[in-house]
């Protein structure tokens, strides 16, 4: 019997702990989810899977500290699966995400709608870095840990996917 309380003791302080390091996340896991998947309820549905993984998985993270960077990878990863699945991406109007400041309200919306739509037809893993890099604000460094990548690669996609957008939205422009 003591070894059965000794178990439901550890889970229950398992619980605890991944019900303390997902309750601030969960708001910016969100944003995240969004910005990859412009879709309200794909975003939703990606950070309860992810949340759902991360539970299975708990066993797995060696430090409750390093929680951040470790759900983020899980949901990139749901994120990237749903965009592979899916390959068309609707973007939307996230109710928390940032406004681009600008005297002309009309203009930034405008601006910030083009940006978005460029940016939704990048493929998937060149959108997951401009999102973790301009909308996440994470390093190229972070990045990398994050992805598990090269450095290398992170600096590659992220120069590559610029130029894409650069040139896609001078070619709106016209």
């Amino acid at each position: 019997m003591e070894g059965h309380l000794a178990v439901t003791d550890r889970r229950a302080t398992a619980a605890e702990e991944y019900v303390r390091a997902t309750r601030d996340c969960v708001p910016d896991a969100y944003r995240l989810a969004g910005y990859l998947l412009g879709d309200e309820a794909e975003a939703q549905d990606a950070v309860q899977d992810a949340l759902v993984k991360a539970w299975r998985n708990w066993s797995s993270l060696r430090q409750v500290d390093s929680f951040s960077p470790w759900f983020d990878r899980i949901l990139v990863n749901v994120c990237r699966d749903r965009m592979r699945r899916h390959r068309t991406i609707r973007m939307v109007e996230l109710e928390v995400a940032g406004e681009v400041e600008s005297d002309d309200v009309f203009a930034s919306m405008f601006e910030g709608q083009r940006v978005a739509a460029a940016v939704a037809r990048l493929p998937p893993d060149r959108r997951i870095v401009v999102v973790l890099r301009y909308w996440r604000d994470m390093s190229l460094e972070q990045i990398a840990e994050t992805l598990r990548l090269p450095l290398g690669t992170v600096k590659t996609r992220l120069y590559g996917s610029l130029r894409v957008l650069e040139a896609d939205l001078a070619e709106g422009e016209k």
